[in-house]
């Protein structure tokens, strides 16, 4: 095999690989790097390559590796970082035009850990301006494109980061979700992307959006890999208000061990009114997966869906609305056009419905918690449509167009005000060749049954899972 081949392995294969010493990470971020010189002109994934820091790191662990000191499935292992997310020494954008010159001192913490578990940070990726839209289109650094049509949008806010993954120029990157933000581009560019439960990875060094809504997770081509990321991110911080102290477990434990006899819960009050009919064929060919693989299906009810959508509406734009009140009186211009006309409704959230809401929300988890008596994992949708053209920034469900910024967040928004972990996993293709996905939902601090269902179903469609962007080739 080439060097460039490398490419096309998994974070758990290259892991096998390195440790045996069968190849090194030189070699593998070598021919990462060399993918995002090919393609990055022309996907914009990436705002920052960091090729320089990512050899020296990566020579740093061949040596370590050499002298017996193998620190684990990261170890010398490229990833990308969203560029919301502080890196020491290496700018970070925020993906705006405030923070142009911005070289952060220290690392935010979950890039700390990746880094201490071995992996090699390869380049920050691009981000809907403050992560605060679905598309990155970026005014300012650029739209990132989708490697299966590069016309199309990447997803957003971590539309950097899916592409990165998508077109093999890193097995995993890192982004944030606040209503959709790391499940929108791996459903447009056919990652697997998981949202931990909240408070499970720490926030601290992250630019924050809706500070009781952010996560940060990983986005990677397989549900092994999103564990394996997470394993090292995962972990209490005590300087970060959010961050709880939870045991974390093994989190591939129980990858492999097949579904039989899990409860799968179909909740149609969570869907949107309409999805594509190429996304609902795709959940539907899910459901029949999961039972074909020996789990049950259970139709199960949250009655007061649309009060939980108003209710998380009105906190995510109380908090992002707080975050950038002072930058939006004295600088509005600094802006792109769809971030400031965010921004000015957002503003318009009072503070008594804010109080209100956050009173409602432990209200509405507590029976979100409930449904889960019933079920293992809830099935749902992913994003409503497959992604749309970077020039009109408009998806089409069933033919009729609808802005695609915010289209799928009432779908994916709910787990961000629960808290729940949710993985989003490739379920097929449209018509003209775009991927779509559907959401594997588990209780909180269940990310190892949400792992454990989303190998199963990957493993049961190969014919998904194996094709790659026109492209990338292989």
């Amino acid at each position: 095999m080439s060097a460039d081949g490398l490419n096309f392995f998994s974070i758990h294969e290259l892991a096998r690989q390195i440790e045996g010493k069968e190849i090194s990470p030189r070699e593998v971020v070598d021919a990462h790097l060399r993918q995002i010189e090919a393609l990055n002109p022309e996907l914009n994934a990436f705002i920052t390559v960091c090729a320089d820091e990512a050899r020296e790191d990566a020579a740093k662990a061949e040596s370590e590796i050499q002298g017996g000191h193998y620190r684990g499935p990261l170890h010398g292992v490229p990833v990308g970082i969203k560029d919301i997310i502080d890196t020491a020494g290496v700018l970070t954008t925020q993906g705006s035009s405030f923070f142009p010159d911005n070289v952060p001192a220290e690392d935010a913490e979950c890039v700390r850990k990746l880094k201490e578990a071995g992996a090699v940070v390869v380049g920050k990726c691009n981000t809907h301006e403050f992560a605060a839209g679905s598309t990155t289109v970026n005014p300012h650094y650029g739209p990132a494109r989708n490697p299966w049509n590069p016309e199309r949008v990447s997803g957003g806010s971590s539309g950097g980061s899916g592409a990165a993954v998508a077109a093999y120029m890193c097995p995993g990157a890192v982004g944030t979700d606040t209503g959709g933000s790391i499940r929108g581009p791996a459903s447009a560019c056919g990652t697997m992307g998981l949202k931990p439960t909240y408070g499970r990875v720490s926030l601290r060094g992250i630019f924050p959006n809706s500070t009781t809504l952010d996560h940060a997770g990983p986005l990677a081509r397989t549900a092994r890999d999103c564990g394996i990321m997470l394993q090292a991110m995962a972990g209490y911080d005590p300087a970060d208000a959010g961050s709880r102290d939870r045991e974390t477990p093994d989190f591939c434990a129980l990858i492999g061990e097949g579904i039989e006899g899990m409860r799968f819960g179909v909740c149609e009050d969570l869907y949107l009114p309409e999805n594509d009919a190429s996304v609902q064929k795709g959940f539907e060919n899910a459901i029949e997966t999961m039972k074909a693989l020996g789990g049950a299906i259970v139709h199960v009810r949250y009655p007061n869906a649309d009060r939980m959508r108003d209710v998380r509406r009105i906190i995510a734009s109380a908090e992002l609305a707080a975050v950038h009140r002072e930058r939006l009186a004295t600088h509005p211009e600094k802006f792109g056009d769809d971030v400031r006309e965010r921004l000015e409704i957002s503003s318009r959230v009072t503070l008594e419905e804010y109080m209100h809401a956050m009173r409602e929300r432990r209200t509405l988890t507590r029976e979100m918690e409930k449904v889960f008596d019933e079920i293992d994992i809830l099935l749902a949708p992913g994003y409503p449509c497959p992604a749309g053209p970077v020039a009109t920034i408009m998806g089409t469900v069933n033919g009729k167009e609808h802005l695609f910024t915010g289209l799928g967040r009432p779908q994916t928004g709910p787990y961000n005000l629960f808290g729940f972990p949710t993985m989003a996993a490739p379920s097929g293709f449209s018509e003209d060749g775009l991927p779509i996905s559907i959401q594997i939902v588990g209780p909180p601090w269940e990310e190892a049954r949400v792992l454990q269902a989303s190998h199963a179903f990957e493993e049961a469609i190969p014919e998904v899972r194996q094709k790659k962007p026109a492209m990338v080739g292989g």
